[in-house]
């Protein structure tokens, strides 16, 4: 599992290189706006995308007496679902722009429709390559498809130097991801709903985690929105972009490869809880290092890679990057239960923290700015992790003492990077970038010994650190004498 989950962080990270440099070039060539723009029209084309996401590749997954009538009548699902809301987007664009007071707003809202409609016609067929662990194949697909869009994107924001390039970027995504479907798996969907009731079963308890976890993702985006005006709003949408890397570039892409596997072990609670601990402890290896030097690095990191007309999203930043490295760690729990068939349990989790934040969020974007509903984020993340571990130990799965040994020595490690890295002031560097070039390398070593003194003082427990020497001991013989 271990194995799978480096090849999709492999994967995700080879993505998000490529994003990476496509935002530096981005941000370098259009305004502030033009990204808040960009995420007003996102808001609700994603809002119909997931009111009517049932998780058909999920569904597949977890089954195991599939056919090709649940493959087809998947694919139908998906194809109708975005017709459906290609349309209503089309169609509630123009309100949209009345309620934004933004007249742009209408015509990006319906150009971005027609990728809508041309990704609901994706091969299903490629499901499988998650299904039956076939991760090279789904690395070589998306890194494809990246690239492809990639190219339009920049060639287009160096000719029409706007927010639409970002839209028809968007649009060649879905086209070229539809076209490699097909060229890389050989099954060919058709017309079918004879399998419906049978998907049904599982999707409608995703539904509602879907709709509930959408909520959870924009309302804090939907509310800035509203008060504080599309400057505002592209500070905001790129800081959260840039601090919740570690959700979207650890978590998910482990989720994917990870899931099939839990849905294998799902007979055995015994081996699933033990495995789930490993892949938590590896988590935090990586999450709570990632989020606490972000922010620590938060300013410097914004002026040498967005420049200095970004500086106003560092507060929110450094506050927002925590808060991903909590939900990163929180959002691992939700790929066991989901294996288990606890559909309903995740939703009902998601909902309550929703139900929990709402209230926050909407406090802060009214006695506040930017910065106070990062700060809201943060904080209603940390009062919830229990909630989600919870869920787990309430069914035997694992134990609280089990968590306890599985976060604290991150944890650890991470507030002890933090604390020696502050010590170092900014004036001591000449630059930003010298600054970047001092910071990291310092941080990353005193995390790494600090874990590392932790975890032998501890009596090497299996867990992230054991794996992570295993697959360097394969290659180094020095990581393998530590490991034993």
């Amino acid at each position: 599992m271990i194995s799978g989950s480096t090849w999709m962080v492999a994967m995700r990270w080879a993505v998000r290189g490529i994003g990476v440099v496509s935002t530096v070039v981005l941000v370098r060539l259009l305004a502030p706006e033009d990204f808040g723009l960009v995420a007003i029209g996102s808001l609700f084309l994603s809002f119909l995308t997931v009111l009517t996401s049932f998780g058909v590749d999920m569904a597949l997954i977890q089954r195991a007496d599939t056919d090709d009538a649940h493959y087809s009548t998947a694919w139908t699902i998906r194809a109708l679902q975005t017709a459906f809301v290609a349309l209503s987007v089309y169609l509630v664009a123009p309100f949209a722009a009345t309620y934004f007071d933004e007249p742009r707003v209408r015509g990006l809202m319906q150009l971005m429709s027609v990728g809508v409609l041309i990704g609901g016609f994706e091969n299903i067929g490629i499901v499988n390559f998650r299904k039956d662990l076939l991760f090279s194949r789904e690395f070589t697909f998306l890194v494809a498809t990246k690239v492809g869009s990639f190219i339009v994107t920049i060639t287009l924001a160096f000719w029409l130097r706007n927010y639409w390039a970002l839209a028809w970027g968007v649009i060649s995504f879905r086209f070229i991801a539809v076209v490699l479907s097909f060229v890389m798996h050989p099954y060919r969907p058709r017309l079918d709903l004879s399998r419906f009731a049978d998907l049904w079963s599982f999707s409608q308890w995703m539904l509602l985690r879907n709709i509930g976890m959408y909520l959870r993702k924009q309302i804090d985006t939907f509310l800035v929105a509203r008060t504080f005006g599309t400057d505002n709003v592209g500070y905001y949408s790129i800081s959260k972009e840039v601090s919740e890397l570690p959700t979207t570039e650890i978590i998910w892409p482990m989720a994917r490869a990870l899931f099939p596997g839990y849905a294998k072990l799902a007979h055995d609670p015994v081996r699933l809880g033990a495995a789930f601990l490993k892949v938590l402890n590896t988590i935090a290896l990586i999450a709570i290092p990632a989020g606490i030097g972000i922010a620590r690095i938060a300013e410097p990191l914004v002026n040498v890679v967005f420049g200095d007309r970004w500086l106003p999203v560092v507060p929110a930043m450094s506050w927002l990057s925590v808060y991903g490295a909590v939900l990163t760690i929180s959002s691992s729990v939700q790929a066991p239960l989901i294996a288990l068939g606890h559909m309903r349990m995740v939703a009902a989790i998601v909902w309550v923290q929703l139900i929990v934040v709402v209230p926050a969020i909407v406090y802060a974007v009214n006695h506040g700015d930017i910065t106070l509903v990062a700060q809201a984020q943060f904080a209603v993340s940390i009062v919830l992790l229990p909630v989600f571990f919870f869920a787990l130990t309430s069914l035997k799965v694992i134990r609280w003492a089990e968590v306890y040994q599985a976060l604290w020595r991150p944890a650890s490690a991470g507030l002890a990077m933090f604390a020696v890295t502050s010590t170092i002031p900014s004036i001591w560097f000449s630059s930003p970038v010298y600054e970047l070039a001092a910071i990291i390398p310092i941080g990353a070593i005193v995390f790494i010994c600090i874990d590392m003194l932790l975890w032998i003082v501890s009596k090497r427990p299996d867990g992230g650190e054991t794996a992570i020497l295993e697959i360097l001991g394969s290659n180094i013989a020095f990581f393998r004498r530590i490991a034993r």
